[in-house]
Parts: C-alpha cells; sequence; structure tokens
C-alpha cells in the first residue's frame, strides 16, 4: 500500500500528499454539524416543549442524528479518505499521481515529455508553503496541462523537479551522444542541463 511500480533503474525522489490545508473545509464543516446537531437535540429534549413537539421528539431525534451523520460522512469524512487516498510521486522518470485504493485514476507525466513545470501560489497558499505546481507535457504537437493542487512546501518540490528534469535530459544528451555515428555533433548535454523547463508562476 502506499508503493509504485517501477521500472528497472527507477527511483523515487518525492513521495507526498496534498498539502493538510485542504482539509480546513472538512473541520469547518465538522464544527458547523457538530454545533447544530448539539442545540437541536437540546432543544428537542427540553421538557417544557409544546405536547406535539414532545409526541414526535422520537422522531426528530432520529432525523437530527440521521442528517449530522450524513453531514459528517459526506463533509467531512469522504473528504480526509479523499485526501489520504491521494499520493503524489516524483521519481527520476516521471511525475505520478494515483489512488491506494479503489480505480487508481492516474496522473502520469514522463520527465521526457514535460515541457514546462510552473509554480503557482496564491495569498492563502503561500501562508502555508503550499502552491499549485502546473505539468505541461505531450508529444507530436499534443499538450496536456496538470495541476497538482496545494503541493506542500511547493517551492522546495519545484525546485527538485527543476532538478530531476534537468538530470533527465543531461543523461538523455548524453545517451544519444553515445550512440551518434563517429564525427556526429549533437547537442551539448549542457543543453539540456541549462534549459530545464521549469518556469515560476
Amino acid at each position: 500500500m502506499g508503493k509504485l511500480k517501477l521500472v528497472d533503474g527507477e527511483q523515487v525522489v518525492v513521495r507526498t500528499r496534498a498539502h493538510r490545508r485542504t482539509l480546513i473545509p472538512a473541520l469547518v464543516n465538522l464544527l458547523i454539524a457538530a454545533a447544530v446537531v448539539s442545540f437541536l437535540l437540546g432543544y428537542l429534549s427540553r421538557g417544557s416543549q409544546p405536547e406535539f413537539v414532545r409526541q414526535f421528539s422520537g422522531l426528530g431525534l432520529f432525523v437530527v442524528w440521521a442528517l449530522g451523520g450524513l453531514t459528517v460522512f459526506f463533509g467531512t469524512v469522504r473528504p480526509v479518505l479523499r485526501w489520504l487516498n491521494r499520493l503524489t510521486f516524483l521519481t527520476n522518470l516521471r511525475v505520478v499521481q494515483k489512488n491506494l485504493i479503489g480505480p487508481p485514476e492516474p496522473m502520469v507525466a514522463p520527465l521526457g515529455l514535460i515541457s514546462e513545470v510552473q509554480l503557482r501560489s496564491k495569498r492563502m497558499q503561500s501562508v502555508s508553503g503550499a502552491g499549485d505546481l502546473i505539468v505541461l507535457s505531450g508529444a507530436y504537437g499534443q499538450q496536456q496541462r496538470t495541476v497538482l493542487h496545494d503541493m506542500p512546501d511547493a517551492a522546495h518540490f519545484h525546485t527538485v523537479v527543476a532538478e530531476e528534469l534537468g538530470e533527465y535530459r543531461h543523461r538523455a544528451a548524453a545517451q544519444q551522444a553515445a550512440r551518434a555515428p563517429v564525427g556526429y555533433s549533437g547537442p551539448h548535454p549542457q543543453h539540456y542541463a541549462h534549459d530545464s523547463g521549469v518556469r515560476h508562476g
């Protein structure tokens, strides 16, 4: 669980989840639901209620507990489980997002197809060091834009992606030069190392 199937020569560089700030709405939902349920339970349990309220208090309590449970499940429990279930990996060959349990729904971007990675950090994100990484990848004229939302320590993650892209392109250039015929003058490895394809938003 939580592992990524690696190919030969592949190593995991970063393994992370979205920043915990994404759970703030779930926490707020829990607090509000608890306050509302407590108020309604106390209101229905008061002995000074009119006769018709006391007559249906049992049904009212059931409805309050049912609605409260549904609110907590869909507004708090499910978002937390989704957060726990979704992992982001950076390896020396690709960027992957996948689920631990259930349909994998993977996002896979090989480093060889990534043309640019941008860092975008909104004001509320920057307070906690979070940010979005926008991965632009593709081949044969088709480009895909993938957003890694609310990555923790986003600036450092962005830097690590830049380093891995540079190293990957350096290795690719070196392999191409090694396979080239004698006398062939191909792209110099430094060309790939300097142009990392990573941009700050």
